[in-house]
């Protein structure tokens, strides 16, 4: 009810429609397929990061995917190696197309506008706002200032004590000095030398 409202970030636009329309294309082709163009998947992540692993997953890739086609042969048809070659083409169709959606999905999401937690603030970054929340200095969260009560409004005050509870207080104490005395005198507790 009083003090600051919570900032809401801006919200960050998505990836555009042509990155979308491009992705639709890609998964359509690797699924109508059944496999046998799984290997374009590949190839747009290797072109679109462009990183050493990116490039060797798609050429092994592409290998498995022509090893899986020769085992296709009409001389194979009857044989128990086409249908393990089938299965192969169909298992590249549905991992080429999660890992593709997977990478494609993370590079085109837009950078946040704090850093991950440990790396710190640099000027510049986001915004333009300090940032706040676990890990940063105190010094950059708002602290929230206390609201002060009125002063006509009376402190409740704690329920007056029962007149017989004072004797039933000093009853117990008594009832627990014996039993100590009782404990003490047991011959078998180890601190008097029992066992």
């Amino acid at each position: 009810m009083h003090g600051h409202a919570p900032v809401t970030p801006p919200r960050r636009p998505g990836p555009s429609a042509g990155v979308i329309a491009v992705r639709v294309i890609i998964c359509a082709l690797m699924v109508l397929t059944c496999g046998f163009l799984a290997w374009i998947g590949m190839l747009r992540i290797a072109i679109m990061r462009r990183g050493g692993l990116d490039w060797a997953l798609f050429w092994a890739q592409l290998v498995l995917n022509i090893a899986c086609l020769a085992t296709l042969e009409q001389r194979l048809a009857d044989h128990w190696i086409s249908n393990v070659g089938m299965a192969g083409l169909l298992l590249q169709m549905a991992a080429v197309t999660a890992y593709y959606l997977v990478v494609d999905i993370r590079h085109h999401q837009p950078s946040p506008a704090f850093p991950p937690y440990g790396q710190g603030y640099e000027a510049g970054y986001g915004q333009g706002h300090a940032p706040y929340g676990y890990g940063y200095p105190a010094s950059a969260m708002a602290v929230p200032q206390p609201v002060p009560l009125p002063q006509s409004t009376p402190l409740p005050q704690p329920p007056p004590v029962p007149p017989q509870a004072a004797p039933r207080i000093e009853q117990v104490r008594a009832e627990l000095d014996e039993l100590s005395d009782l404990l003490r005198k047991d011959p078998k507790n180890p601190r008097e030398g029992g066992r």
